[in-house]
C-alpha cells in the first residue's frame, strides 16, 4: 500500500528541527545578505538618478513676467519747463483787531501795511470789503504728476504661462521624489517576500528529506522492539527515494528470514508433538517463540 493519500500538514513539517531550521536559516541569511547588498547599490543609483533628474527639471526655463517699470510707456505730454505753480485756497482772514492795535499785513502779498502811528485808526475800506472772502495763494513748490503704467496686451497670458510652467516643474519634482520612495518600498517589500518565501520553501523542502529519514528511524525502532511492520511507500515529492528503496528491500529480507524461522519452529513443534514430547519445557518455549515471531510480522 501507499501513504501518498496522506497530505502534508504545516504543523508536521518540522520533523527534524535541528537539521531543518539550521539549513533554512543558512539559506535565508545568505539571501538576506545578497538582498541588502543589492538594495544598497540600487538605492545609490536611484539617488543619483533622482538628483540629476531634479536638477534637469529645475533648470527648465520658464517664460518671464514683464517688468512693470519697463512696461510703463513714456508720458505723451512733455513736462512744462520751469517750476510748476499749483494753486490753493486759504480760509477767510480773521476778524480785524480792536481799535488801537495794528492790523498785520497778509504774508507774501508784497504790499505795504497800513498802520496808524498815532492813535488807532479805522480799518481801510478795502479790508472791510475783503472780510468773508477766500484768498488765492500761489505756491512756488514743484508738484510731480505720475502716470499709471500701461500693461502690454499679452501680460495676463504671459503670467499664466509663467506660473503654469512653475507648477509643472514642481509637479515633476514631486513625481521624481515619489518614484524614489516607490523604489525604496519595492526593494523592502521584495526583500521581505523573498525572505519569507525562502523560509517557507526551505522548511518544506527539508521536510521532503527529513520525512523519509524520520520514517526509516521509526521502522528501525520497531525492528529493535521485535516488530516488522509493513513498509509503505513515500509521499509524492519526497526525496531520498533510492535510499528508502534500499531500506525497504533490507526490511523485506529480514521479514522473509523471520517467516523462514517461523516455518522451522512450527516443523520442530509438530515433530515433537508427533513423538509425544509436546509437554516438554523446550517445546513450550518453542511455542512461545513461535507466537512472538508470528506477532512480529502481523
Amino acid at each position: 500500500m501507499s501513504e501518498s493519500n496522506h497530505k502534508r500538514q504545516w504543523r508536521n513539517l518540522l520533523l527534524n528541527k535541528s537539521y531543518q531550521l539550521r539549513f533554512t536559516l543558512v539559506m535565508v541569511g545568505l539571501s538576506t545578505a545578497l538582498m541588502v547588498g543589492l538594495g544598497i547599490w540600487v538605492m545609490r543609483v536611484a539617488d543619483e538618478t533622482t538628483e540629476v533628474s531634479k536638477a534637469s527639471v529645475m533648470g527648465t526655463p520658464c517664460p518671464q513676467i514683464p517688468d512693470m517699470a519697463a512696461a510703463a510707456p513714456p508720458s505723451a505730454e512733455p513736462a512744462p519747463e520751469g517750476p510748476q505753480v499749483p494753486m490753493k485756497l486759504e480760509e477767510p482772514a480773521p476778524a480785524p483787531a480792536p481799535a488801537g492795535s495794528a492790523a498785520p499785513a497778509p504774508a507774501g502779498s508784497g504790499a505795504g501795511v497800513a498802520t496808524n502811528a498815532g492813535s488807532g485808526a479805522e480799518p481801510a475800506a478795502g479790508d472791510e470789503a475783503g472780510e468773508g472772502r477766500r484768498k488765492i495763494v500761489v505756491s512756488l513748490e514743484p508738484m510731480e504728476v505720475q502716470q499709471e503704467p500701461k500693461l502690454p496686451p499679452d501680460y495676463a497670458a504671459m503670467v499664466v504661462k509663467h506660473w503654469t510652467c512653475r507648477l509643472k516643474i514642481d509637479a515633476a519634482k514631486r513625481s521624481l521624489e515619489r518614484g524614489h520612495d516607490r523604489i525604496l518600498w519595492v526593494m523592502i517589500g521584495t526583500g521581505l517576500l523573498l525572505v519569507l518565501g525562502l523560509a517557507a520553501y526551505g522548511i518544506k523542502m527539508t521536510h521532503k528529506v527529513a520525512g523519509p529519514l524520520f520514517k526509516v528511524s521509526l521502522y528501525l525502532k520497531k525492528m529493535r522492539d521485535g516488530r516488522f511492520d509493513k513498509v509503505y511507500n513515500l509521499r509524492k515529492g519526497d526525496q531520498l527515494l533510492d535510499f528508502y528503496e534500499h531500506f525497504r528491500q533490507a526490511h523485506a529480507g529480514v521479514v522473509k528470514m523471520q517467516q523462514a524461522d517461523i516455518e522451522r519452529v512450527r516443523s520442530v513443534i509438530a515433530a515433537a508433538e508427533a513423538a509425544g514430547a509436546g509437554d516438554e519445557p523446550a517445546v513450550r518455549e518453542l511455542r512461545d517463540l513461535l507466537a512472538r515471531k508470528e506477532k512480529s510480522i502481523e
